[in-house]
């Protein structure tokens, strides 16, 4: 059974957090995807929680995280990620981000390098190219005018994200995966997804890629559109000693998608660094 979620005030914001495993134990922190929240790692929790302190968070806007509060900037993400850390006791952190949660990895390795026991980015990039800044402009802007508020969900829009995102959007075919995710997806919020993209217009991270130090796993969908693996392949490239595995038959929520695959490569990844 998954533990139930607890707040805690961090910088000043009310930050949503699940811990479980044992205390003493290594920790391991999940963040999430844009649009998407701290469930969306529950079919790790069984998997690592016996090794690991398993910790995951929901990002500013998303879940129960400050739903109503302003604008941010990814390392505002990467100092709660920081100030939750130090809220539990815990000095370093093997960290998975998944699509802005990754982003939210690349601002902890420039800025909070010493917490990180390792860097695992999923599905994700370091830089919005021109085109996709464009297009999210314009979705903002015409949920704007629509007189979206922060109650406004993305429950019109799931059939569609999960069709351009998801490898096989089939629920027969995947019904706890894709139920999973059309949930999560349902109950997210259009300002809470548009104060994330918000952050992301600001962020460039692709030129600093050399300075990255830790030990790092890259982790693509074969099928993901959205960061396809020719566009993971220059972090494998650009970071020292990085490892990179594309995962089939997954788009752009791996974790998801195929949980097992996922949860067996990090696996092996992590158990490579503690020989």
């Amino acid at each position: 059974m998954l533990s139930s979620g607890k707040m805690r005030i961090v910088n000043g914001v009310p930050i949503h957090y699940t811990l479980d495993g044992p205390d003493a134990a290594p920790v391991i922190t999940f963040a999430h995807a844009l649009s998407l929240d701290l469930r969306s790692f529950d079919p790790q929790v069984e998997a690592f929680r016996e090794k690991y302190r398993v910790l995951r968070l929901d990002l500013r806007g998303h879940g129960r995280t400050d739903p109503d509060g302003g604008s941010f900037s990814m390392e505002d993400l990467a100092d709660d990620v920081v100030g939750l850390l130090d809220s539990i006791g815990c000095k370093q952190t093997h960290f998975v981000g998944s699509s802005l949660g990754a982003m939210v990895g690349f601002a902890l390795a420039f800025g909070h390098a010493e917490r990180l026991s390792s860097l695992t980015f999923m599905a994700s990039q370091g830089a919005l190219p021109e085109e996709g800044i464009t297009r999210a402009r314009g979705n903002i802007a015409a949920m704007r005018a629509s007189g979206a508020d922060s109650r406004t969900t993305l429950g019109g829009e799931t059939d569609a994200m999960l069709t351009r995102l998801v490898h096989e959007p089939d629920e027969s075919a995947y019904p706890e995966q894709i139920a999973l995710l059309r949930r999560i997806i349902g109950e997210t919020t259009a300002f809470g997804q548009a104060r994330a993209y918000e952050a992301i217009f600001g962020m460039n991270y692709d030129d600093r890629l050399a300075e990255i130090r830790i030990p790092t796993l890259v982790l693509a969908g074969a099928q993901d559109s959205s960061t396809p693996p020719a566009r993971m392949q220059m972090y494998k490239d650009g970071i020292a000693g990085a490892k990179m595995e594309v995962l089939q038959e997954a788009g752009h929520f791996p974790n998801v998608e195929q949980p097992e695959a996922f949860n067996g490569t990090l696996r092996v990844f992590l158990d490579g660094l503690r020989s």
